[in-house]
């Protein structure tokens, strides 16, 4: 049975239609699957100017991207098959979804909430309700024929999680992109919503298949609201699907996508930090001066576990030393020292992570 509201949950009700909030004002159609929502204040016209179409389609890029490298991730909690095997990741996976929101840097968070929908709906109905009830968005009699199998899946991955051994959150999860065409500017915007699994596993997977005579059912969900920007280095798309999978760009954002979904830890460079500005990039193979404060920045650095993480110089040369500063999984701040008497080239920055045995090279330079 479901658990009543607490006294500072949100309480939703499907939206009610509202005669100042008209179709023809602000239009919006849903991709096949319901993932992609779009919509224009453009009500004259179904042309949308060419730049506008490129930013949307960086999030139809990204989004086969993503899906793509998660479902070839192995989930290491899963629960194995007969033959022995874990299984891949869900796209509905809350670990999976929340490993490349959080490590690509390409989501901003705006808003969260913890939001309850109360329904006494079966069937289609019910699947529709609940989906506008969480989108904020009264369709009226128009059908959403997609619903019913994103809410169906989400209650599938419901059960593959609470029949699972061990799991990080016990969460799933499911992605929204909505696209809007506002008053001539592009606006992307992306919702998480995520569900306790046994409770997904109950009231997402029965729900659909309630009786007409069934009592009303309370769902809880959590709503995250994040600003989408686009990734910059996606400069041309491909006209066919077997010619993006040759373009090495895009099997690139597919292999770094997948290790952000396995959280192994990466560095993107080595920047000096040492100004009020924006830091600047060190190209490998150039000066570090001694005494300026530098970082390295990237994804799962971990923390400075003292016995355990350290910066370190090779070769060894006598008289210069790297001491680090601020350390966390987003970048590690540091600073050279140097009485050699001169330059010192080639010398190579190793980082070794938390558990004493992860090195991660963050590139070679000359230490002046």
């Amino acid at each position: 049975m479901a658990t009543a509201p607490g006294p500072n949950l949100t309480k939703l009700d499907p939206p009610q239609p509202d005669p100042f909030n008209v179709q023809a004002v602000k239009r919006y159609v849903f991709n096949e699957t319901g993932n992609i929502m779009l919509s224009t204040t453009d009500d004259k016209s179904d042309t949308i100017q060419q730049s506008v179409r490129d930013v949307f389609a960086e999030v139809s890029v990204f989004f086969a991207a993503m899906t793509k490298a998660i479902s070839q991730s192995i989930n290491p909690l899963g629960t194995k098959d007969a033959d022995g095997n874990l299984p891949y990741y869900s796209l509905y996976n809350y670990d999976a979804l929340s490993a490349v929101i959080d490590g690509s840097g390409y989501f901003v968070h705006v808003n969260e909430e913890d939001v309850s929908y109360t329904t006494n709906s079966w069937g289609m109905t019910f699947s529709k309700e609940l989906f506008e009830a969480i989108l904020g968005l009264a369709t009226g009699s128009g059908a959403l024929g997609f619903a019913s199998a994103m809410i169906n899946s989400i209650g599938k991955e419901g059960l593959n999680i609470s029949g699972q051994s061990s799991s990080k959150t016990s969460k799933v999860a499911n992605i929204i992109f909505v696209c809007e065409y506002l008053l001539g500017m592009p606006v992307i915007s992306t919702l998480i919503v995520t569900s306790d699994a046994k409770s997904a596993a109950q009231q997402f997977q029965f729900g659909p298949c309630f009786k007409e005579q069934s009592s009303s059912t309370t769902i809880v969900v959590h709503k995250d609201t994040y600003m989408f920007v686009t990734p910059a280095f996606i400069k041309q798309y491909a006209g066919d699907l077997s010619s993006i999978m040759n373009d090495p760009a895009y099997l690139k954002l597919i292999m770094e996508l997948q290790s952000l979904v396995e959280r192994v830890p990466g560095i993107n460079g080595v920047y000096d930090v040492s100004g009020a500005g924006v830091p600047v990039l060190v190209p490998g193979g150039s000066n570090l001066v001694a005494g300026t404060k530098y970082a390295i920045f990237g994804q799962y650095l971990g923390e400075n576990v003292s016995g355990k993480s350290a910066l370190a110089l090779s070769p060894v040369t006598t008289g210069v030393t790297i001491t680090p500063g601020t350390w966390d999984d987003n970048g590690i701040e540091f600073t050279l020292t140097n009485t050699s008497g001169g330059n010192v080239p080639n010398e190579i920055i190793m980082v070794t992570l938390g558990d004493g045995a992860t090195k991660i090279s963050a590139g070679s330079f000359t230490v002046a």
